[in-house]
């Protein structure tokens, strides 16, 4: 039997967000990068040809564009959970990985980042 296992990756979008605990950081926008990843359990697409099997990444860059609009947030725990609810919330979705980054924290370190993952049950 072959098992396939098949994966959508948005990998390392950059938005401009308000994020950070700081003075500095509540003072302005900063350059902000979010990952996807997630699992599909849901028929190959490639066998149909059709978006109907599998998840339109459309829509979770265009989620993740839009926390651009949202309020001030304190930490990016919260951004990684609130874009892991929504990606969780497709359908076909069986699990996903949402790692974010602040490249521009440190000059000695390429990013400082969280990372959750989530599998349905």
């Amino acid at each position: 039997m072959i098992v396939t296992r098949r994966t959508i990756v948005v990998r390392n979008l950059e938005i401009s967000l308000s994020i950070g605990i700081h003075p500095h950081e509540k003072a302005a926008p900063q350059r902000f990068l979010v990952s996807v990843e997630l699992e599909l359990d849901t028929g190959p697409a490639g066998a149909s040809d059709s978006i109907r099997s599998t998840v339109d990444y459309d829509a979770i860059c265009d989620f993740i564009r839009g926390l651009q609009n949202e309020p001030h947030i304190q930490l990016q725990e919260t951004v990684a959970q609130r874009v892991l609810e929504f990606v969780l919330s497709i359908p076909g979705v069986a699990a996903a990985t949402v790692e974010t980054r602040k490249p521009d924290v440190f000059d000695d370190c390429e990013y400082v980042g969280v990372t959750i993952t989530a599998l349905k049950s």
